[in-house]
């Protein structure tokens, strides 16, 4: 029976109106690690249009599928992931930042957060299982 690990999490966020552009919200990774899980959620929801979010490492997306980047839909608040990020390891040191690729078209949507579930390096080299 091997040792179960829960996963740590990290969150970048910012409460501004909404508005597309790079590096909206930023976080320096304190270990190295695995991302498990990213999930994400606004303050006000969108009206007219999703909104997109990247989540990139050292400036490139860690969902190189595109059509898997956190989307929060138009008049919901909680984003819907097609699928999980294709790069998911990382080192001590690495920044990571959030992209604002599309907002609402009518109303953009206020605030942002984007929360990455990880297990540190140590779990997950020892074979740990994650919950």
């Amino acid at each position: 029976m091997s040792a179960v690990s829960a996963p740590s999490v990290f969150s970048m966020m910012t409460d501004e109106t909404l508005a597309t552009g790079t590096a909206k919200a930023r976080f320096i990774a304190p270990c190295d690690g695995k991302i498990v899980n990213v999930t994400a959620c606004s303050l006000t929801a969108p009206a007219g249009a999703s909104i997109l979010l990247d989540v990139n490492k050292g400036g490139t997306t860690i969902f190189t599928t595109q059509a898997n980047r956190p989307t929060i839909a138009a008049s919901a608040t909680a984003a819907t992931l097609a699928g999980s990020p294709e790069v998911v390891e990382f080192s001590a040191g690495d920044v990571f930042t959030v992209d604002v690729d599309q907002v609402g078209s009518g109303t953009a949507g206020t605030g942002f957060t984007v929360a990455v579930a990880f297990v540190g390096k140590t779990a997950y080299s020892a074979g740990v299982d994650v919950i």
